[in-house]
C-alpha cells in the first residue's frame, strides 16, 4: 500500500502538538515567576488566556505555513520560523484579547515573559524532535530504485541533495550501459541492466522505483508492465500511464513530476487508524501471550525439552527481512526433516502443508497422533508471541501471511505483489476455507485482493471472522 504524502499541518501534527505543550508550559512559568500567592487555576481571567492561547496557535499553525519543510530546516532557518511563528501568536491573542477587552486584567510582563520562554522552549523541542525523525528515517527508511540513463542519474542525484529524508536510494539501472561498466554514481551503486532488472527485484528491498528517460522507447513496456505487478510503486517521469497495470496520480518528489502507480493508494489517516490497532492489539495480545507463557512452557518442555519459542526468519514488506516468533509446536529438527517430507506436500507451489506432520510434538513416527503440539497449532496458540512483531512493526495484526526466505527465492514476477505490505497474523485467505486451499496461486490471489481493497473496515471483519475460525478449530493460523 501507498500512502499520499498529506498536507503539511496533517503530516507535522506532531511538531503542532508539541509546540502548544510548550506554549501552555511557558505561559504557566511566565505566571509563577511574576504572580505569586495564587494559583494560574485559581484566576479566572488566567484561565481563559490560557486556553485563548492554545485556540490561536491551532488556528495559525493551520493557516500558516510555519511547518512546510521543517525537517529540512538548519538551525538558523528554524529559530527564524520559530520567531515567527510566536510572534504572530502573541500578536493574535493580544489583538482578541483587546476586541475582547479583557486586557486590561492581564500583566505584560507574563505575556514577555511567555513569548521569550515558549520561544526558548519550542525551538529547543523543534531541534531535537528532528533529530529523533532523522535518525528514525535513517534507521527505516523507503528504498528507491534509479532507472534512467547516466546524464538522467547525475541530474537527479544532484536534486536529491539534501532533498529526500525518508527516501533512500538503494540503487541505479543505466538503460543506456550494461551493468558493471559504471561501478557508481556519486556514491549510489549501478546494480543491474535492464534485462537484470526483474531479476533483481525478486532478490531484494526496494520499496519504490523511478523511471526517469528522455524518449519512451528507451524502456521496454513489459517492464513497466513486470514491476507494476510485482506490487512496487512506480514513480513514471514521462508518460507510460498506458502501460501501468494498477492506479496512479501525479504528484511531485524532490521537484520531480511523476506519475505513481500502486497498489492502493491510502490517507495518512487511514494509515495512522491501522497502526493504532496493531499497536492495541499488539500490548493485548502480548499480555494474553504472557498468560499462556504460564500453561504452554511447561507443557511443550515436558513433551519436548527445548526451547520454549520457536524463531525463523521470514520476508517482510517489499523483502525486508525479520524474526518472527512462535509457541513450539514442532519437534527441534522440524526443519531439517522438511526436505525429506517435501514429496507429500500438499500444496501447489510455494507453500508446505502436510495434513499428518509427523514434526509436531506429540504427533508419532506417521503423524497421526494428536499431542500438545496439534492442541497448539489447532488452537492458533503458537501464534501469539507474533504480537511482539506486531508491536515492533515487523507484521500488522491483519495482512499477507509472512513467507520463509526459501519460499520467497522462488517467486515469480506475480508472487511478489504480496509482499507489497506487512504481514499479518491473520489475513484474507486464512478466514476463507485455508484448510480447503492446496493451490498456492489462489494464496496469492487472495492476499492480492485484499491489498487492492484494504479497509479499517476489511480488517475488523477479518479479526472478527478470525475469532470464529479459533474457536471453531479449524487449523492453525
Amino acid at each position: 500500500m501507498y500512502q499520499k504524502n498529506p498536507s503539511s499541518i496533517v503530516k507535522h501534527i506532531d511538531f503542532m502538538i508539541l509546540d502548544l505543550l510548550c506554549f501552555l508550559i511557558s505561559f504557566w512559568l511566565a505566571y509563577c515567576l511574576h504572580i505569586e500567592g495564587v494559583e494560574i487555576w485559581e484566576s479566572q481571567t488566567y484561565r481563559s488566556i490560557w486556553v485563548t492561547i492554545a485556540l490561536v496557535h491551532i488556528c495559525v499553525s493551520i493557516f500558516d505555513s510555519n511547518y512546510k519543510n521543517i525537517l529540512r530546516r538548519g538551525y538558523l532557518k528554524e529559530l527564524k520560523a520559530v520567531i515567527s511563528h510566536v510572534a504572530i501568536v502573541m500578536v493574535v491573542m493580544l489583538g482578541l484579547l483587546f476586541f475582547l477587552k479583557t486586557q486590561d486584567n492581564l500583566s505584560r510582563m507574563v505575556v514577555a515573559y511567555t513569548a521569550v520562554i515558549s520561544l526558548v522552549m519550542i525551538w529547543l523541542e523543534r531541534t531535537a524532535w528532528k533529530k529523533f525523525i532523522h535518525h528514525r528515517l535513517a534507521k527505516n527508511p523507503r528504498y528507491l530504485l534509479l532507472v534512467t540513463d547516466r546524464e538522467g542519474a547525475e541530474r537527479i542525484l544532484n536534486q536529491f541533495q539534501g532533498q529526500l529524508l525518508d527516501f533512500k536510494v538503494k540503487g541505479i539501472v543505466l538503460i543506456d550501459r550494461k551493468a558493471g561498466q559504471d561501478d557508481e554514481i556519486q556514491g549510489v551503486p549501478v546494480v543491474a541492466g535492464v534485462n537484470t532488472l526483474t531479476d533483481y527485484l525478486l532478490k531484494t528491498v526496494v520499496d519504490e522505483i523511478l523511471f526517469s528517460v528522455s524518449r519512451e522507447s528507451d524502456i521496454p513496456p513489459e517492464l513497466i508492465r513486470e514491476c507494476s505487478l510485482m506490487g512496487i510503486t512506480i514513480h513514471l517521469e514521462i508518460s507510460f500511464s498506458d502501460e501501468l497495470a494498477s492506479a496512479r496520480y501525479e504528484e511531485d518528489i524532490a521537484g520531480l513530476s511523476v506519475m505513481t502507480s500502486y497498489l492502493k493508494l491510502i490517507t495518512a489517516g487511514q494509515a495512522f487508524a491501522k497502526r493504532a490497532i496493531d499497536i492495541t492489539g499488539g500490548i493485548v495480545g502480548l499480555i494474553l501471550t504472557g498468560i499462556l507463557f504460564v500453561f504452554v512452557a511447561p507443557a511443550i518442555y515436558i513433551s519436548n525439552p527445548g526451547p520454549i519459542f520457536f524463531s525463523q526468519e521470514r520476508v517482510g514488506r517489499n523483502g525486508r527481512i525479520f524474526k518472527l516468533y512462535k509457541f513450539r509446536s514442532m519437534y527441534q529438527d522440524a526443519e531439517e526433516k522438511k526436505a525429506e517430507l517435501m514429496e507429500k506436500n500438499q500444496m501447489k507451489g510455494q507453500m508446505f502443508k502436510m495434513e499428518n506432520d509427523p514434526r509436531i510434538i506429540g504427533s508419532g513416527p506417521d503423524g497421526t497422533r494428536h499431542g500438545i503440539g496439534h492442541f497448539i497449532r489447532s488452537t492458533s496458540i503458537d501464534e501469539f508471541p507474533q504480537f511482539w512483531n506486531v508491536l515492533k512493526g515487523d507484521m500488522s495484526l491483519v495482512g499477507t501471511r509472512p513467507p520463509t526466505v526459501g519460499e520467497v527465492s522462488e517467486y515469480s514476477v506475480s508472487h511478489r505483489a504480496r509482499l507489497a505490505i506487512k504481514p499479518g497474523i491473520t489475513g484474507l485467505w486464512q478466514v476463507s476455507g485455508r484448510s480447503k486451499i492446496e493451490d498456492f496461486e489462489e494464496v496469492v490471489r487472495l492476499d492480492t485482493t485484499y491489498i487492492q481493497e484494504w479497509s479499517i473496515s476489511l480488517d475488523i471483519k477479518i479479526l472478527f471472522k478470525t475469532v470464529l475460525v479459533i474457536f471453531k478449530r479449524d487449523g492453525s493460523m
